[in-house]
């Protein structure tokens, strides 16, 4: 009886497919790792002018590899909070300073409006990270950042003339020497924080209609190429 019985369920076995190895490929996750020294130096850096200066801070959570682009003015006290032990890890990935936190945080949700997942979070991949810390921002971006700026470059007086110091005058100086095109007229001493700021907006989002009014103001002039 007891061989008729194994007889049977050999006989079964045999007779059914062999069960096969499901391999599941779990979905890629690539987590960032911050780089403390360059967010250390926005840190550092001054604000740019504005009615609400503050950051605009990108978080990335390692559950999922999402990103959180939210706001705040006092970055340290949301680093803390960045800090705390939860059941995963959130990582600040970058920050930037802005004039006005609220207006560029609408600015990135609006940009990146087609990556959202859910209020702030958003499904970013690494061509977008890599253009957010390159800075090559859309129009309504470099406006929320820089609105208090881009107002005043065009209507500052001769009274509000605002000189540089040594350093500064240095700094602007080496800038001037990498615009192959252009070269100096006025000395080094005439040159104010306008035209530094107008330097800085062009070496940063390559505006090149400040070159131009400064330009026409008799501050630079075209290099005759002989």
């Amino acid at each position: 009886m007891l061989k008729g019985l194994l007889s049977f369920l050999n006989k079964k076995s045999n007779n059914e497919p062999p069960i096969q190895n499901v391999l599941f490929s779990p979905q890629k996750i690539y987590l960032y790792q911050p780089d403390q020294n360059e967010i250390q130096k926005i840190i550092d850096s001054p604000f740019p002018k504005g009615e609400a200066p503050g950051y605009v801070y990108f978080v990335q959570e390692h559950m999922n590899g999402s990103f959180k682009i939210g706001k705040t003015k006092h970055i340290e006290k949301r680093m803390n909070v960045f800090g705390v032990k939860l059941p995963f890890k959130n990582e600040l990935i970058y920050l930037i300073k802005t004039g006005n936190h609220h207006q560029t945080e609408m600015a990135f949700h609006k940009h990146f409006s087609h990556k959202r997942l859910e209020g702030e979070w958003f499904e970013l991949n690494q061509d977008d990270i890599n253009w957010v810390k390159e800075q090559k921002y859309t129009h309504g971006i470099i406006t929320s950042i820089h609105s208090k700026l881009l107002e005043e470059l065009p209507g500052q007086s001769n009274s509000e003339k605002i000189y540089l110091t040594p350093k500064q005058i240095d700094y602007a100086k080496s800038m001037i020497t990498k615009l192959n095109r252009y070269e100096l007229v006025i000395s080094d001493a005439e040159l104010t924080k306008k035209d530094l700021d107008r330097l800085i907006m062009y070496f940063k989002f390559k505006n090149k209609g400040t070159l131009a009014n400064m330009v026409k103001e008799g501050i630079l002039k075209e290099k005759v190429i002989t």
